[in-house]
C-alpha cells in the first residue's frame, strides 16, 4: 500500500476516511478508560512555570488569538516536555502504543480558527484526548472531510489528517487537547520511514518561511521537493540510529 504525503504536491483522495472508531483495540480502550487521570496529570503539567509554549509554526494556517503546542515526543524523537518528571508522567499512558510516534500538548487560545488543511501523511491515526473543552458545537469544535463534530469530555476523536480538516475555538475560553499520531497497524513496518519523512517536510516547511513569508513559485516548490527533501532525507536516515529515544 502506497503511503501518501503533503509534499508530494498532490491532493489526499486516498481510502482514509475523516473519522476513525477504534473502540475495541485494546490501547485505546485503555486510554479512554484513563482519561480522567490523564487530564489531571496535563493539568499539573500546564501549572509549572517552566512550561514553554510555543507559537505553531505555521501562522498562515491561524487565524485569531493563536495556537500553541509543545511536544512529548516528535515523530519518534524525544521533545522538551519529555525533559520533566511531569511530563513523563504524562507520556507514561502513552508510550506501550503501538505505533506511537507524536504526542504533544494543543493549546487553541479564544476565538481562534485554524483553516482548512492537510497534514503530512495518511500512514497514521490522529488522537485528540480532551483535557480541557470550554464548549460544543457551533462554538468550539472540528471538521474533517466536511464533517463537523464536537470534542466532548469522555471521548477521544480519532480521524486521519490527511483530509482537509480544521478547528475553531469561539468561545471565551482556552480548548485544551492532547494531540497524538499513532502508526496504523498496516503501517507498523514503515514506522520509521513515515517518520523520516514527515520529518524531511516539516524540516523544508520550517527552512522555507525563514526564508519567504510568500507562497513559493512553481520553480522553487520543484526544488524543495524533489532536490531539498530527498537531501534531508537521506541525512535523517544516517541520522536515525542515534536519535535520542524514549
Amino acid at each position: 500500500m502506497k503511503i501518501w504525503y503533503s509534499y508530494m504536491g498532490v491532493p489526499y483522495t486516498g481510502p482514509c476516511p475523516p473519522y476513525y472508531e477504534l473502540a475495541g483495540k485494546p490501547w485505546y480502550d485503555t486510554l479512554v478508560k484513563n482519561i480522567p487521570e490523564i487530564r489531571q496529570k496535563v493539568l499539573e503539567l500546564l501549572e509549572q512555570k517552566n512550561i514553554d509554549l510555543k507559537t505553531y509554526f505555521n501562522t498562515g494556517i491561524v487565524e485569531g488569538g493563536g495556537w500553541d503546542a509543545r511536544g512529548f515526543l516528535s515523530w519518534g524523537r524525544v521533545d522538551k516536555l519529555l525533559e520533566s518528571e511531569k511530563g513523563r508522567e504524562v507520556f507514561a499512558f502513552f508510550k506501550d502504543i503501538p505505533g506511537i510516534v507524536l504526542l504533544s500538548v494543543s493549546v487553541l487560545k479564544p476565538h481562534t480558527h485554524v483553516k482548512a488543511h492537510n497534514g503530512d501523511t495518511d500512514g497514521t491515526y490522529r488522537l485528540h484526548v480532551p483535557i480541557y473543552i470550554p464548549a460544543g458545537l457551533p462554538e468550539c469544535g472540528l471538521k474533517v472531510g466536511g464533517i463537523d463534530k464536537p470534542w466532548t469530555d469522555d471521548k477521544i476523536t480519532v480521524f486521519s489528517d490527511a483530509n482537509m480538516h480544521e478547528a475553531w475555538n469561539q468561545s471565551a475560553q482556552t480548548r485544551i487537547v492532547l494531540i497524538a499520531d499513532v502508526v496504523r497497524e498496516e503501517m507498523l513496518s514503515k514506522k520509521d520511514t513515515i517518520c523520516i519523512n514527515v520529518v524531511a517536510l516539516l524540516l523544508m516547511h520550517k527552512i522555507y518561511a525563514k526564508l519567504s513569508s510568500k507562497k513559493p513559485g512553481k520553480w522553487l516548490m520543484w526544488l524543495m521537493v524533489h532536490i531539498g527533501i530527498n537531501t534531508l532525507k537521506g541525512l535523517l536516515y544516517i541520522y536515525w540510529p542515534f536519535r535520542k529515544k524514549v
